[in-house]
Formats: structure tokens, sequence, C-alpha cells
């Protein structure tokens, strides 16, 4: 991830829409580094949703809704759309970036490649300039995840019909070091998954 990127905080505005419906939301990235990061998201009239806290392979996430926050190495995004893809590859994937860096490439020019990531998986790319117009992990023979870029934003599908699109609408630098999120008095221990979150 090139480094103007980095130490920046954004503003997203996310739809999603799916099996189960649809909704909206706000998203904060604060971006210190590849690795330490924090994503804070709200409804539409301000209420906090979930935020996470990433740092070193260790994550911490709180659910605002269920009163409830995980800490540790395994914690699982949303299913079915970014099941696959561990928390580090957000802000990549927010960004407009590969999600996952090659392991070995298959096969690459300037206006595409294939390659493997670390865990085995199949990806292949359109890029323009050498950034992604477009990506798809394949399982097999089928697409199962694909993303392209759409003005500030972009648009990730899953095959089984869901949608989550999003657009930049602020960024600035980030003022400071990130202060570690804290965990509300009351809110409970639970299990690292995240397949509820909206």
């Amino acid at each position: 991830m090139p480094g103007e990127s980095l130490e920046t905080q954004r503003l997203f505005r996310v739809r999603y829409e799916g099996q189960e419906g649809r909704g909206g939301m706000k998203l904060v990235l604060k971006l210190a580094s590849e690795s330490s990061f924090q994503v804070s998201t709200t409804d539409s009239i301000g209420r906090p949703l979930w935020s996470l806290q990433a740092s070193d392979g260790e994550t911490l996430l709180i659910d605002h809704r269920g009163r409830q926050f995980c800490a540790g190495e395994d914690v699982r995004l949303p299913d079915p759309v970014l099941e696959a893809m561990p928390w580090p590859s957000l802000p990549r994937v927010l960004l407009g970036f590969l999600p996952t860096m090659p392991q070995t490439i298959a096969r690459s020019s300037a206006e595409e490649i294939e390659y493997q990531s670390l865990d085995g998986r199949r990806w292949t790319a359109r890029l323009d300039s050498g950034r992604p117009l477009s990506w798809v992990l394949w399982e097999g023979e089928r697409p199962v995840l694909w993303w392209s870029r759409q003005g500030a934003g972009g648009m990730l599908s899953h095959r089984q019909g869901i949608q989550i699109r999003w657009r930049e609408v602020v960024s600035e630098p980030l003022r400071g070091p990130l202060v570690d999120l804290q965990v509300p008095s009351g809110y409970q221990p639970a299990d690292c998954d995240a397949s509820h979150l909206p």
C-alpha cells in the first residue's frame, strides 16, 4: 500500500444489499500502518454499530448493539461476503488495492495479473497503471467474490447475490498516534465471530 495512504483517516458511506434486505452505514477508517488501524461504524442517525482495532496481529472487536466484545487473532468478518478475507485486508479493499499480496504469480502483464496468495487461493485482477480496476477471488473455476472500482469507492459482490458498495466522502491526515479503543462498561466478552454484524 503506498505511503500516502498511511497515517490518514477517512469517512466512507456504505450500502449493503442482500438476501436479508438492504441498509446503510457510515464507516471511519483510521490507518496508522498496514498492520495498525481502527474502524468504527454508525447507522444513518449516528448510533454506534461496531468498532474494530487491529494491531500487529491482535484484534479487538466491539459490538455496540449486542454490548459485547472479543479480543484475539481469529476474528471473522460478516458472512458470507467477506468470510474468506482476514481483517487486515479491510483497509486495502476500501482503498482500492489488491486485498492480499501475490505469493506466486501465474501470469502477469501491464493489464492483468493472476496469482496465488500465501494461503493458496487464486486471484485475478485487471490493472490500470499498476492499480486494480477489478479483481476476482476464485474457488476452482467459479468466482466467489469480485470487486470493481467505482469512482471514489468500490463495489464488492458475492456469488450468492450480495453486494456492498462504498464511497469515500472525506480524507485527511491522521493527527497523532491511534488511541486504543476502550470497551465500554457493562459489555460482556463473546466468541470472536463477527458473522452477525451489519
